[in-house]
């Protein structure tokens, strides 16, 4: 059983056989530096694949124009993390077709093609900070625009969750 901790937050405890702790892998290290990935991804239940990023705070869309610094930090969050889902997908599939000499960080229960053609695959955005609800549709709309193409080849499903409701879900102990 392995926690993950994470943007002050404890993500699990899962077992290892249903996780891929991609940021801390030696298949990400090799790869050098110039590629982002998510936190990790997690076999979530019996038909979702979960690629979990954590930050402690996001940028309120409201505000984005207000100065030219916060629209340059609103753009620079939501491009980092676009691009650390995609790299993470695709260095997850690049693991399980062999591609790497050595995939046994990734658990035995995500490590094969089966497990992701029977499964959701999901992106979870998970905020530590934001305590309203109703305030996570704007993050949440603002990642499904950019994530657009590669959700409508995959029919990925994207999430943005506080930490009450990562909680809920059994995601944060």
């Amino acid at each position: 059983m392995k926690i993950i901790r994470e943007s002050e937050m404890d993500f699990g405890e899962f077992d290892e056989k249903n996780l891929f702790h991609i940021e801390d892998s030696k298949i990400y290290k090799s790869l050098g530096s110039g590629i982002k990935t998510v936190e990790f991804v997690l076999k979530y239940n019996e038909n979702s694949i979960v690629f979990l990023e954590a930050k402690k705070t996001c940028p309120n869309a409201a505000n984005r124009y207000e100065s030219k610094e916060k629209q340059d930090k609103f753009e620079e969050y939501y491009s980092s993390i676009t691009e650390k889902f995609i790299a993470s997908l695709q260095i997850y599939l690049a693991t399980i077709l062999s591609r790497f000499q050595d995939s046994s960080e990734v658990g035995d229960s995500l490590n094969s093609i089966n497990a992701m053609k029977e499964s959701k695959l999901k992106f979870i955005l998970v905020v530590k900070n934001a305590e309203d609800i109703t305030w996570l549709v704007g993050p949440m709309a603002e990642l499904k625009a950019r994530l657009l193409q590669i959700r409508k080849i995959w029919d990925i499903e994207v999430a943005v969750l506080n930490e009450g409701l990562a909680r809920e879900h059994k995601l944060i102990k």
